[in-house]
């Protein structure tokens, strides 16, 4: 039976419609034939198209990945120079506790100034020059020391300010590595970042 069906010139078929007839095997073979051409162009095609995706969002992943590197390594050394900055500013707040010690002694000096007026009526002449002197060198000190004040802590509040900008980017960039990279990518982009450093 399927010797005489492969002999036969032409097969039985339905058509469309639901009504039984013949086709030439020839026919029904090139149709069925054409018909798998056309179903592998579409794979093919679709295939294409997701290599492309594929690829672009490879290169878009790059892409992002170097400037999320870049601006790491820029926001870490704006860090380091703005500890570096701290640092200075806190030498010269050093000087703030120096300045009260000396404020200390010049109000004790101006004490013993009074006592020796009070004491002394013929040395009264030179202990109030000397009086003039300890008050005059009291005024400056409590002028440079509010100067000081006022200046270091403005300093001090400008570097916390910018410190806590630069940690907010730092989070930031550590969120878009997340993103980016997934949690195995995140520790591989950390490694990474780590290397470099």
């Amino acid at each position: 039976m399927e010797k005489a069906w492969h002999q036969a010139d032409s097969c039985e078929i339905i058509s469309r419609e639901g009504q039984p007839g013949t086709a030439p095997l020839k026919m029904l073979f090139s149709g069925y034939r054409a018909s798998l051409k056309n179903k592998a162009a579409e794979a093919m095609a679709q295939l294409s198209t997701l290599e492309d995706a594929d690829k672009a969002v490879d290169e878009r992943r790059t892409v992002l990945y170097n400037k999320v590197v870049t601006s790491y390594h820029k926001a870490k050394i704006e860090r380091a120079t703005l500890a570096r900055e701290l640092e200075a500013v806190k030498v010269e707040a050093a000087k703030v506790p120096q300045l009260e010690t000396d404020l200390r002694v010049a109000r004790a000096q101006c004490a013993e100034s009074e006592e020796a007026g009070r004491s002394a009526a013929a040395k009264l002449k030179v202990a109030d020059g000397e009086l003039t002197r300890l008050r005059q060198l009291e005024k400056n000190h409590l002028a440079e020391l509010a100067s000081l004040r006022t200046a270091e802590k403005e300093k001090v509040d400008d570097l916390s300010r910018r410190l806590d900008e630069v940690e907010k980017q730092r989070l930031e960039l550590q969120k878009e590595v997340r993103q980016v990279h997934g949690a195995d990518g995140y520790r591989q982009a950390l490694d990474g970042l780590a290397w470099r450093d």
